[in-house]
């Protein structure tokens, strides 16, 4: 697990398609999962937004428990500002997803803008590099018929 020092907020814009990694804030630094979500989006999320809008954020945080090897702790939080009640709303699940950005030193994945150009798309975030690939073909397909052809492109090792 990287050092507190190293973690960063990895910045994705999908309408310019970039990937900006960033210095956590101070006042982030001892939040993870719902909390930090919460002050995100306090920060940086206008109230008056439309939620379905460019100015609204999804943000993806590990819980701060993700990595220590304890019981039921390896939780990732996803949160914006609802369309459905206008306020901050989150869910979180388990499975290997947040102890893979925790060892990729990601405090927070911060999605933003609205795509510039209709489509589907697969964003593929690893160490090194950053890139978009399309993904037309898996629209309209379950999660149980999907899984297998991305773990086939992209290796066994990915969340």
């Amino acid at each position: 697990m990287p050092a507190e020092h190293d973690f960063r907020r990895w910045r994705v814009n999908v309408r310019t398609r970039t990937v900006t990694r960033e210095p956590v804030p101070a006042n982030w630094e001892r939040l993870g999962g719902r909390g930090l979500i919460a002050r995100i989006l306090l920060d940086e999320v206008d109230p008056t937004c439309e939620p379905l809008g460019p100015k609204n954020k999804l943000v993806f945080a590990p819980g701060l428990l993700v990595g220590h090897m304890l019981s039921a702790s390896d939780r990732l939080s996803a949160g914006a500002k609802s369309p459905l009640t206008g306020g901050f709303r989150e869910s979180n699940c388990g499975g290997s997803t947040g102890m893979h950005m925790t060892n990729m030193g990601i405090r927070a994945l911060i999605i933003e803008d609205m795509p510039s150009e209709p489509g589907w798309w697969v964003l593929y975030l690893g160490l090194e590099d950053a890139r978009w690939e399309k993904a037309d073909d898996l629209v309209g397909r379950g999660v149980h018929e999907v899984a297998p052809s991305l773990l086939a492109r992209y290796g066994n090792k990915v969340a």
